[in-house]
């Protein structure tokens, strides 16, 4: 991994930590500075992300925020299914998910989309969308929140709520992807060490830069 390469991984774990979404830029940043096929930049990032999903879930959860064991089971579920049919997915189609999930998460900050009202969420429902979440990042190579947060906003969920439910759903997925990718034998070890130690640096940064942002 280049020098840059690991700094970028660093401010992407920064992202993460202060405002959950950031995870959807490193397989770009693996795959355009270092040159890591897309596969394998899926697999070593969904390792990574187990460092701050680790530290995310050991972490009290703010007040006001709820349980998510629903969502989390849901999002478990589809990130094995996700990493398992990852091989029939070209690298084009992959890059393309990738791109959409970028363009599709910065349209959301720009415009603020949010309901006003919060929609109520059944337990099944809360499971079907975890599993659509785990699926799309298990896809993707992203964590989780990037999928989950601009969905959880458009669903009227408070912020601190949003927030403690996308950082936590950073754990199943990257478990469950993690071991489908390590099965198949696409998992590099190092690289995804590599990655974790740095999302989780520049995680721990971000958590500790959230507290001074309105």
């Amino acid at each position: 991994m280049t020098p840059l390469a690991a700094l970028l991984v660093a401010l992407c774990g920064l992202a993460i930590g202060a405002t959950s979404i950031g995870g959807v830029l490193v397989v770009p940043t693996l795959n355009a500075t270092a040159g890591i096929p897309v596969d394998r930049a899926v697999a070593a990032a969904s390792f990574g992300f187990l460092f701050p999903g680790v530290a995310a879930a050991m972490t009290p959860p703010a007040e006001g925020s709820g349980r998510h064991g629903a969502l989390l089971a849901g999002a478990l579920a589809g990130a094995a299914g996700g990493a398992l049919t990852l091989a029939w997915l070209s690298a084009g189609t992959v890059r393309t998910a990738v791109a959409l999930l970028c363009i599709g998460s910065g349209l959301y900050a720009l415009l603020g989309l949010s309901r006003r009202a919060p929609v109520p969420l059944p337990p099944a429902a809360r499971v079907l969308l975890g599993a659509v979440v785990g699926c799309a990042s298990a896809w993707s190579g992203t964590g989780g929140p990037v999928v989950l947060l601009p969905m959880l906003a458009l669903l009227g969920w408070a912020v601190t709520d949003a927030v403690a439910a996308a950082q936590r759903v950073q754990l199943p997925v990257a478990l469950a992807a993690t071991a489908v990718h390590l099965a198949a034998g696409r998992l590099d070890l190092l690289l995804g060490t590599m990655l974790g130690v740095l999302l989780l640096i520049g995680w721990t940064l971000g958590r500790r830069l959230a507290t001074t942002l309105p």
